[in-house]
Parts: structure tokens; sequence; C-alpha cells
């Protein structure tokens, strides 16, 4: 799956600017969108109109339906109300640049189809730039700030990612990167050590920046590598030393808001468990009830998204509406978005768009599974990106936006590999 080895190519541009990602994600949304602007820019005059079909027709048509639906349901629900509130504008406008994902996925995915994907300058990146964001959150942790002199945010360290608390979430994706890229360098009966030994390296610093979803999906994406290449017995070894890593830093802890923190996290944990079912059928909630619904509030901004849903069920009221229809009291409030994927997609393009981006989710998975069996090749080196895209899509977690620049490029771009890889040359 490696390209010629030529100095200045076009396949070696694109590959350079798709290894830029990680870099990109940690400098903001600017440097992000420029990048995409150049990969969908060069992936076009590289592939022209050939990037438009995908050897997986039913996904193909599956993902041009979504984002046609997007479009088309943000146009119905914003233009009669332009004259209300520049939001409408500015949300229809982003409807329309939103189709910067769709041209991302399908550059992608004709790349890997290709065989045209450097694989190993991305995995390369993202392991350099995920080992960089570890090490300086020890030293922010140890020191009191990191190497740029940036100090702790409210309590949490947060790396080069300066005043957004995002360095939890930016590790649980980008780190296994790393594993797998030395794990495919040690040999076959020392594997077992070194996997456990990197999972764990990484587990500190993911649970020293306080992102408490971030720490429990990476937890889950180890236990899923495990699964995938049969290391059951390892599963408890981890679980094991994660257990008396907790504890230990709960007993003596280094930072008396993560103690409180992880505390909070369990106690949440149980109630979201408990009640967040109960929002999308019951419809006695009020003010009593619903007073104790947790600390952080997300319980609170899941119910503000469903009941405004519960409105608009099959349709949705198009891309970021949540703040046009939320409402303060009842135990609903105001934000940019509900803080969950599966509830902001009910709410901006309804069952509807939630189906289709779910079956080309299942799709995606189902092919993916079909390449693991019959390629001996990739399988190590295709983990990541199938673990990152199964944890996106994993319902039952607060989140960012589905829509944000940071979360809607790793969405597409991962998902854009995984159905690359099951149709690429090399496995026909």
């Amino acid at each position: 799956m490696l390209i010629k080895k030529e100095t200045f190519t076009k396949y070696n541009l694109i590959n350079l600017l798709i290894a830029f990602i990680p870099l990109s994600l940690i400098i903001g949304n600017l440097a992000t969108n420029i990048n995409i602007f150049l990969i969908c820019i060069l992936g076009i005059i590289i592939y022209k109109f050939e990037i438009f079909r995908i050897n997986r027709k039913i996904l193909q048509y599956l993902i041009y339906i979504f984002f046609i639906y997007l479009i088309v349901i943000t146009l119905y629900n914003n233009l009669p109300n332009l004259s209300e509130n520049q939001l409408y504008k500015e949300h229809i406008i982003k409807s329309f640049f939103f189709l910067r994902y769709l041209i991302l996925f399908l550059v992608v995915n004709k790349l890997v189809e290709k065989d045209h994907f450097n694989i190993n300058l991305f995995f390369v990146s993202c392991g350099f730039f995920a080992l960089a964001v570890s090490i300086d959150i020890i030293i922010q942790v140890t020191f009191g700030e990191n190497i740029f002199g940036y100090g702790i945010t409210k309590g949490r360290p947060s790396s080069f990612f300066g005043n957004e608390n995002i360095a939890g979430g930016f590790l649980q994706k980008f780190s296994i990167f790393f594993i797998v890229l030395v794990l495919s360098y040690v040999k076959k009966n020392k594997i077992y050590f070194y996997s456990t030994l990197l999972f764990i390296s990484f587990f500190i610093p993911i649970y020293l920046t306080g992102n408490r979803m971030p720490t429990l999906l990476y937890f889950l994406s180890v236990i899923g590598f495990f699964i995938l290449t049969k290391q059951i017995k390892t599963i408890f070894l981890f679980v094991l030393l994660c257990s008396v890593l907790v504890f230990t830093l709960k007993k003596y802890p280094i930072n008396e808001r993560l103690n409180i923190q992880t505390n909070i996290f369990f106690e949440e944990t149980l109630k979201f468990v408990k009640k967040a079912p109960r929002l999308f059928y019951d419809n006695t909630y009020d003010g009593i009830e619903m007073i104790d619904m947790g600390t952080s509030g997300y319980l609170v901004h899941f119910n503000s998204g469903v009941q405004i849903w519960k409105k608009n069920k099959i349709f949705g009221k198009g891309l970021k509406s949540f703040r046009l229809n939320c409402t303060y009291g009842n135990n609903q409030t105001c934000n940019t978005h509900p803080h969950n994927y599966i509830i902001e997609l009910l709410l901006d393009v309804g069952i509807v768009g939630l189906t289709l981006i779910y079956l080309i989710f299942i799709f995606s998975v189902f092919n993916f599974f079909n390449f693991y069996k019959h390629n001996s090749n990739l399988k190590l080196l295709s983990f990541p990106f199938f673990l990152i895209v199964i944890l996106e899509f994993f319902p039952l977690r607060s989140s960012g936006s589905f829509f944000t620049t940071s979360n809607a490029t790793v969405i597409f771009f991962m998902l854009a590999v995984v159905v690359g890889l099951s149709s690429s040359k090399k496995n026909r």
C-alpha cells in the first residue's frame, strides 16, 4: 500500500497534506480547513470525475443522499425565517460548505482504493504528534506549564491546545497509531508485553487530562484492539493495571480537581445509564424529578435536544438547529449543540438522516470485516481507523458537535479509509 519513492509527485504531495491532519487539528480550525481545502482541490486535479465513483455502490448512493438531504432539510427549515435571525442564513451557507467533507471522503476513499495512500507516512505523523502531546501533558502536570509556557487550564492539562480542554480526545484517537506502528516491528512472542506497556503509557496522560469520556473511549478501544488481535488474556492484565493506576491516583492524587472529576464521572455514569433512555419515551420529566440530573449538566443538554426532536421526529430541523430552537427552564438549556451525536443528528436531520448515516456506518463495518477475513498484510495497520470509526459512532457518549470542523474531519477521513481498504486493489 506504499506509493513509489519519488521526491516530487502529486501523490507524495497529497499524502503529505494528509499527514498534516493531526498537526492541523492541534493548530486549530483555520489550519484544518485550509488543509482540507488543499486535499480536496489536489484530489480533484488528480482523479477528476473518477472520485465520484465508489466501488461500493450502496455506500456511494447512501453518502450522496445524506449530504443532499442535509442541504434540502436545512433550506426547508431556514428559508422561511431569514428575516428573523442572521443565524438562519449562516446555517444555510454552512450546509453547503459542509460538502467539503463529502469531497474529502471521496478523495481519500479513491486514494486508498487505488493504493496511492502512504499509510506509513500517516502513521508516523499521527504517532509523532500523539507522543509529543503525551510528553507535553506529563511536563505540564509536573511543572505547572508545558514547553510553550501554557499553564494548566481550570485544573486540567491541555498541552498545545491552550484554553481548549481537548487533549484527551486527541490522544484517544491518535495514540493508537503510535502503538500499532511500534507493534508492527515487534516480534510476535513479545507483542503481548509491549502492547500492554504501550497502552498503559498512553492511558496515564489521557487520564491526567481529566477528559473523562475520552478516557473511557480509549479504554474501550484497547479492549477492542485486544479482541481483534486475539489477545484475550491480555485484557485482564490491562484492566488490572488500569484499576491499580486509577486507585493509586485517587489515593494519592496529583491534582485534587482530577480526583473530584473522577468521582463525579462514576456517579454521573450511573445516572446516565438509568435516566438517559427514558428521555426518549417518558414525557413526565419535570423540574422536580430532573433537578439532580448530573453535576456536569450533560443530561440536561441531552434532555433539551430530545424534547426539541420530539416536535419534528421524522425529518429534523436542519443543520445546527439546536441553538435556534432551545429554551431555558424545565430541565432544558441552550448551547450550540446537545453534546451527543445521536441526539444532534436526530434533532438536525431526523430519523431519516440518522438512518442514512448509520446505514453508511453499518455497511462500512460489514465491508471491513470482509476485508479483515481475507487480508493478512494490512490487518494490524487497519485497526486504528476501524476502532476510531466504531467509537465515533458509539451512541452512549457525550461529545462535541458532529458538524464541527475537527469532529467532521476525523469522522469522514477515518470512514473513507475504512471503506477504501475494503475495496482497494490489493483486496481484489
